[in-house]
């Protein structure tokens, strides 16, 4: 989680442009569902963003991170800052709802958080795009990450710690 955590903090700080992206990926799909003036925000990173955040040298970001980090197309981050339990629900039941696109990777439930990672794989069975939710009880925070590109194993269980 620490890698998560560090990943979006670094992300939505070199994050000064929001582009949209094509209409076919999760986040886009989940912020239709959503009404207006609600206090979830969705912040977009493109490709050519994600680009620049690879290039940038770092000396604390060891080569695998490196190499998960350019394999990401782009990454896009909602957050809603009440009614948490009411838009986990609604990603959820969003996710169930395409049970051919979207399939359960992994759940997990702890005391201070619970969330759930699912991924969508092409026809030639690699994962294309991740989608990674947890609600934060103590915060009551919903943070959705969806990360699209060419993950593997690997990427996911770096940003699953």
């Amino acid at each position: 989680m620490k890698r998560v955590a560090c990943l979006i903090a670094l992300v939505i700080s070199v994050c000064v442009t929001v582009v949209a992206q094509r209409n076919s990926d999760f986040a886009s799909r989940y912020m239709e569902t959503i009404e207006n003036g609600s206090r979830v925000q969705c912040e977009t990173i493109s490709p050519k963003m994600m680009e620049q955040l690879t290039s940038m040298p770092d000396s604390t970001r060891s080569e695998i991170m490196q190499q998960a980090l350019q394999k990401l197309k782009s990454a896009r981050i909602i957050t809603a800052l009440d009614s948490v339990e009411q838009y986990y629900s609604k990603a959820i039941t969003l996710l169930k709802k395409y049970p051919q696109r979207f399939k359960l990777y992994e759940e997990y439930e702890k005391d201070d958080a619970y969330g759930a990672f699912y991924t969508r794989r092409s026809k030639a069975d690699r994962i294309v795009e991740l989608i990674m939710l947890r609600a934060d009880i103590k915060t009551r925070t919903l943070i959705i990450i969806n990360l699209t590109g060419d993950l593997d194993e690997i990427v996911i269980s770096m940003l699953s710690l």
